[in-house]
């Protein structure tokens, strides 16, 4: 015997639609909301970054290492030696981890290749300034990406990443900013490596999730007027409700299932607030 299916989808296909008018304009809101935000993330991000990355003091880069090179053609060269001294530590903290997340760390390895050949683009172009700005922008991506090679784990786990506590020691000297390196050992150095890794990167975790959000609030505006999309919609969430094990999710288009999603956001959003 066939199986019945045990859900209407002109019922869902009805239901979707007293969502979408219900939920439209708070869901327009928050992305108008979240574009806000993503004015005042942007520049907190950078700060972030490269504030961290002015203690960046390690046993070969400091300001007279960069001094060398500054009025070279190889100026951003110190910079690259500061990659290589990143991608070592990660390394030497868990061998396994690229391997297991060969996906970021090969974008990590392709961004830094792409800041060596900048590197060396002096030669061949004079403008300094936009060379630097696009140097920088590979800089940052090659750590983003080593950086969820080795910290894209649960957020419960987020806090207890490595294999011991740190102590003011191990970021250099008793100081009142405990963050001036020591000559004597490399643990300090490696240490505050592993940190900027780890912290550099939230402002741009942020960044990536707000323009995710306000693609998906506008791609939801235009789909909901089309009625193909919601039928599609509605037709999706069928499939879902009846756990089909033979039905393909990747068949149906992004813009249905980003009806789904949104109004399932909202869905939360609603009932956390009735909660409270």
């Amino acid at each position: 015997m066939p199986e019945r299916n045990q859900y209407d989808t002109l019922v869902i296909y009805s239901e979707i639609k007293k969502d979408i008018q219900k939920q439209k304009r708070m869901i327009w809101l928050s992305g108008f909301l979240f574009f806000i935000l993503l004015m005042v993330v942007i520049p907190l991000a950078f700060w972030l970054f490269f504030g961290l990355l002015s203690f960046a003091d390690l046993p070969f880069f400091d300001q007279g290492f960069i001094g060398m090179f500054r009025h070279t053609k190889l100026f951003l060269l110190p910079y690259t030696f500061l990659l290589v001294f990143y991608f070592i530590t990660m390394y030497l903290k868990d061998r396994k981890l690229h391997l297991k997340n060969k996906k970021h760390y090969k974008k990590a390895v392709i961004f830094f290749a792409i800041t060596l050949f900048i590197v060396v683009l002096p030669y061949i172009f004079t403008n300094n300034v936009l060379l630097t700005m696009l140097f920088f922008l590979f800089f940052i991506m090659t750590v983003y990406y080593l950086s969820m090679t080795y910290y894209d784990v649960e957020l419960q786990k987020a806090y207890n990443i490595h294999d011991h506590p740190y102590v003011l020691e191990d970021f250099g000297w008793m100081t009142s900013m405990g963050m001036v390196d020591s000559p004597t050992t490399i643990r300090d150095d490696m240490n505050r490596a592993k940190i900027f890794v780890q912290a550099s990167t939230l402002g741009f975790d942020f960044i990536a999730t707000f323009i995710d959000l306000i693609v998906k609030s506008i791609l939801f505006m235009f789909a909901v007027k089309d009625k193909h999309y919601v039928q599609e919609a509605a037709r999706l969430f069928h499939v879902i409700l009846e756990a089909k094990p033979d039905d393909k999710y990747d068949t149906f288009s992004v813009q249905s299932k980003v009806i789904l999603e949104l109004l399932k956001l909202c869905f939360i959003y609603e009932w956390e607030y009735i909660a409270l």
